[in-house]
């Protein structure tokens, strides 16, 4: 008789807790349901457009969401950026949520920044001078032409190359703005690589990468060059290099139209004669004078400042690129270079 009281508790128990499990799953399947659909479902009619503000919190920006209707719980929003880990990533500015959005789709557009915005996003490439970045401002409608160079071609080399987001203001404003954003990214990301070197050792240093940057494309082929630049400073040889040649004619027209308050216009250095500036004795005249330009001849990125920190040794005191740039050959001997601008340049 024990036993089958006992039996018959333990099978009670048995059955409760089925039932708790049941219970639970029941309720674990509600929640999940009702989550799914506060995290799939907006209650949108029409846009909204949202701003968050720098700093706020998860909490904060999913209070925001729920007043303007974006979302339709709160605290759904919180939990969806714990679990995804985006808590603290959810960047500022202005929003633009349509219809239909979905709580993963506003925590990526957060998350990411990307906002619905009014500033102009500019692009300035490897190798800008300052006459190139001042017509890629010009060319968006941003500057009066010139505005940028007179102001800072005697700050060429600091400009770092890189993507930038620029607010909608006037012309003196945009060229100051941008000025000083590329300045202070350039330090951002060469402190490190410049740390051990002195204030002449970095000015050489951003010389010599800014004649890579026009002198080769490919990382290897920067390290290449890089070391035969080296070879011929240490046999104290010309460095006969054209892109200093042609900087040179430019910034001299342009200083010219400058003290002559003449209408300042940007210099394209891929236009000027090389073969007759070669015979104008200059300071970037690199056939008639010895050692680095006194200056950049443009602005480097970071590859080609590690290929001035880290050139690959060899033989060679001579190189070309073939008439569509796809490939640098090197050679060792004036014999050899002379061959090569015959066989791949015609020359």
């Amino acid at each position: 008789m024990g036993n089958i009281k006992k039996n018959l508790t333990g099978l009670r128990i048995q059955v409760s807790c089925h039932k708790i499990h049941v219970v639970a799953l029941v309720a674990v399947s509600v929640f999940l349901g009702w989550m799914s659909s506060a995290i799939i479902q907006s209650p949108l009619d029409a846009p909204k457009e949202i701003v968050i503000k720098e700093g706020e919190s998860a909490y904060t920006i999913a209070e925001t969401l729920k007043r303007e209707g974006v979302i339709e719980n709160k605290f759904v929003f919180v939990a969806y950026t714990l679990i995804t880990g985006n808590e603290k990533k959810l960047q500022a500015g202005r929003y633009l949520f349509k219809p239909g959005v979905s709580v993963p789709n506003i925590v990526f557009s957060m998350a990411g920044g990307f906002a619905e915005s009014d500033d102009i996003i500019v692009t300035i490439s490897e190798g800008f001078n300052v006459w190139e970045i001042d017509k890629r401002l010009a060319g968006l409608g941003l500057i009066v032409e010139g505005e940028f160079a007179k102001k800072y071609q005697t700050q060429e080399g600091e400009f770092f190359p890189d993507t930038y987001r620029l607010e909608n203001k006037n012309e003196r404003e945009i060229a100051d703005e941008i000025g000083e954003k590329m300045i202070s990214n350039f330090k951002n990301k060469t402190e490190e690589m410049f740390r051990r070197y002195g204030q002449e050792e970095q000015k050489e240093i951003i010389i010599f990468a800014s004649m890579l940057e026009k002198e080769a494309r490919r990382e290897e082929d920067m390290r290449l060059v890089a070391g035969v630049i080296r070879n011929r400073l240490a046999k104290k040889m010309p460095l006969a290099i054209d892109a200093a040649v042609s900087y040179g004619a430019c910034l001299r027209n342009f200083q010219f139209s400058i003290f002559n308050f003449q209408t300042v216009k940007n210099c394209d250095v891929a236009q000027i004669g090389v073969a007759n500036e070669i015979k104008i004795d200059g300071p970037y005249n690199t056939y008639t004078r010895k050692g680095l330009p006194p200056g950049p001849i443009a602005n480097p990125g970071i590859m080609a400042i590690q290929a001035v920190l880290n050139p690959k040794q060899s033989d060679y005191f001579y190189y070309l690129s073939t008439r569509d740039g796809s490939q640098m050959i090197f050679s060792k001997t004036a014999a050899e270079h002379a061959a090569n601008r015959r066989k791949y340049l015609g020359l």
